[in-house]
């Protein structure tokens, strides 16, 4: 059945001279790829201009279970972004979160609720005049509950230490070296804590957010099978150095 969907551009590949493949997060169905036709015509139902990373689209499909692409047409800026895909840092986190969402992102997560947290996220980042440098960390620390690998932080007390492993708080370090010291952890928990609305409160030098970033990645790493070396993350540590 021919539908209205809603999505998320996550990534696009060519397919041929006149087609790619976009892999979008759909509102309705989670992960889809749809053959896209390549087009620069302002005249096209179709433009390609429109598919950029984090681009939220609304466009026409029919999906069928179990086809492996379909095709989309008229496709409609879901939101009309206004900051996000001109200022250079901004588009620059764009690619790398739409890269890191590439590889997280499967078809059957919980899909409606997830739509939801980035529509309002990604509003949220591209309204924001300052105080956004954190805003890919604390993204990824709240894109962890849709995933089921939120960090099990719940009856914390001074001195505990968090099992980056085990994703849970421990009395004593583990007898691996992926773990937070208990000053560390009292620190991740007050980011994990923190909203985008008071993200303007954090203080976090370059030094700090480079490292907060290394430790996202590492968590990620150790928790979905198969995550590679992301190769937008250099790119974003240079920008905000």
């Amino acid at each position: 059945m021919v539908e209205r969907l809603n999505g998320v551009v996550l990534r696009t590949v060519k397919y041929s001279d006149t087609l790619m493949i976009a892999d979008m997060y759909t509102q309705s169905y989670g992960r889809i790829s749809f053959l896209v036709p390549v087009s620069r015509s302002k005249r096209s139902r179709v433009r390609s201009v429109l598919f950029q990373p984090l681009s939220m689209l609304s466009f026409t499909a029919n999906v069928r279970q179990g086809k492996a692409l379909t095709r989309l047409s008229d496709v409609q800026p879901y939101t009309m972004f206004s900051s996000l895909p001109y200022d250079v840092s901004k588009s620059s986190v764009a690619v790398y979160l739409a890269e890191f969402l590439s590889y997280v992102l499967r078809e059957d997560d919980e899909h409606e609720a997830l739509f939801a947290f980035m529509d309002y996220a990604f509003h949220w980042f591209d309204e924001a005049q300052s105080g956004y440098s954190a805003f890919h960390i604390v993204f990824l620390l709240k894109l962890t509950a849709f995933l089921g690998i939120y960090p099990n932080v719940e009856n914390y007390k001074k001195g505990d230490c968090f099992d980056l492993v085990a994703g849970c708080l421990v009395d004593e370090p583990p007898v691996h070296s992926q773990y937070l010291s208990s000053q560390d952890t009292g620190n991740f928990i007050e980011l994990l804590n923190v909203d985008f609305s008071s993200l303007h409160t954090i203080t976090m030098n370059r030094k700090a957010r480079g490292e907060y970033l290394a430790l996202i990645n590492t968590y990620y790493k150790l928790h979905i099978p198969d995550f590679p070396e992301l190769k937008s993350e250099e790119v974003l540590r240079e920008l905000f150095s």
